[in-house]
């Protein structure tokens, strides 16, 4: 990304050189909202990880998680295209987790509340039993909820993600015609 960050830089350049300063403004202020980040992985990270789950922006994060799925919709590897579905699933697995441990039982029924038509709709990914994590005293010595309150679990998929995103955005500029 690289190649990005230097094309920002040029057209920063080219708007002082020609003082386009209002321009510039309306630039740089469109790059602060850009929900992609700029398909930087630490943006991407930072956002997922210290932002939208921590202070659980659910919504922020589904719509970051839809973002990517529309983009990459057309990917013509169905394993990358599967390979996302799955990471999807494990990343608002783990907002529910991170609520749970965090005492926010109240963010996991508002999840539910608004997500879980959704949920329950997706094929291959059975969310029914996610529903009783809300009634339960403590999900994380249950069998079936175990290893998603598990250190290794969360580190895998921290890994998970950002091998997915390098690998996806080192090759953008085939995806999108980028040189």
């Amino acid at each position: 990304m690289e190649n990005m960050q230097f094309a920002e830089e040029l057209v920063r350049e080219f708007l002082l050189f020609r003082g386009f300063t209002n321009t510039l403004q309306a630039f740089e202020a469109e790059l602060s909202t850009d929900i992609g980040k700029g398909f930087q992985v630490d943006k991407i990270m930072d956002l997922i990880f210290s932002v939208y789950v921590p202070r659980f922006h659910a919504d922020k994060l589904v719509g970051l998680l839809g973002f990517f799925r529309q983009c990459f919709s057309s990917l013509s590897d169905s394993v990358l295209a599967a390979t996302l579905s799955k990471l999807e699933v494990s990343i608002l697995r783990y907002y529910v987790v991170f609520a749970v441990q965090s005492g926010r039982r109240e963010k996991v029924a508002e999840f539910f509340a608004a997500y879980g038509n959704d949920l329950l709709s997706q094929s291959g990914q059975d969310w029914t039993p996610w529903f009783a994590i809300l009634y339960m005293k403590n999900p994380s010595f249950d069998p079936q909820f175990r290893v998603y309150f598990s250190k290794e679990w969360y580190e895998g998929l921290r890994l998970s993600v950002r091998n997915f995103f390098s690998e996806i955005f080192n090759g953008a500029h085939i995806l999108f015609g980028w040189t």
